[in-house]
């Protein structure tokens, strides 16, 4: 079996750290892609199970299991290899990332949306209107209609370095953005534990622009512990109000990079 590529993240092995849905769902969504683009099924279901979840697959209702061929509910738990037919003919895949207030491409209630939000990623496969969410070490499927488009990597590139500039303005304007100490270890720690495996394939801008959502993922995460230099309500009041916006251009910075990888990985026919 072939090594996967990585986004300059590491390779296909197990996981460390702490099991990441966000993670999960990027390594679907692009193994998904290769897979319909002829990558072998061994190779996909290795990535799979190698995001941590791999506790069983189900659908989460009647009608999605009736639309994917997944066990429903009351049903046991399938393993792996049983998503493989919906990640083939499922319609390239969509990597959503809802958070508070950001549910952008899902319908604002449902089993699926809040599976999501709990989650903070779904991979929707647009032909099938079926979405996967990885939850509790676990993949389960439901209906989802909806649809919203990663903005392309150009875009997303851009307003990724702009949101960058402005919170390092905004945090050196307040004088907190003098070293931490221990956090850059920490930050080394989270991207370590976030590394996603990418197919072979996997075009250059795309594999970087993840790179660089992971590795500010890392610092937001640290961050959002507070594990920084400020020192009370006031200063942290002024690091979350500098990295929120960052966070949202993360999250669209990641969503780009696999929405570009993915429309490539499904035409490579290889």
């Amino acid at each position: 079996m072939s090594s996967a590529a990585t986004s300059g993240i590491g390779e296909t092995g197990p996981t460390r750290g702490p099991v990441s849905p966000v993670r999960a769902a990027s390594t679907l969504a692009l193994w998904a892609a290769a897979w319909q683009g002829g990558a072998p099924s061994d190779e996909v279901i290795a990535a799979i199970e190698n995001s941590g979840f791999r506790a069983g697959v189900r659908a989460l209702s009647v009608e999605a299991a009736a639309a994917s061929g997944l066990p429903g509910p009351g049903a046991s738990s399938a393993g792996s290899a049983a998503l493989l037919p919906l990640l083939r003919t499922g319609g390239t895949p969509e990597l959503l990332l809802p958070t508070a207030g950001d549910l952008r491409g899902l319908a604002p209630g449902g089993r699926l949306t809040l599976a999501a939000l709990d989650a903070g990623a779904v991979v929707v496969f647009p032909a099938a209107g079926i979405g996967v969410v990885p939850m509790d070490g676990q993949w389960r499927a439901d209906v989802c209609p909806g649809r919203h488009p990663a903005p392309d990597l150009r875009t997303a590139g851009r307003e990724l370095d702009e949101a960058i500039g402005e919170a390092t303005r905004r945090l050196a304007a307040a004088d907190l953005g003098r070293d931490a100490g221990s956090p850059r270890d920490r930050v080394a720690e989270v991207m370590l534990a976030e590394r996603v495996p990418t197919p072979p394939g996997t075009p250059a801008g795309s594999a970087a622009l993840l790179a660089k959502a992971i590795s500010l993922h890392a610092l937001l995460c640290v961050a959002g512990n507070h594990d920084t230099a400020a020192v009370n309500s006031f200063e942290l009041a002024v690091v979350d109000d500098a990295l929120r916006p960052l966070a949202r251009a993360v999250r669209d910075g990641r969503r780009a990079a696999v929405a570009a990888a993915c429309a490539a990985l499904v035409g490579t026919g290889r």
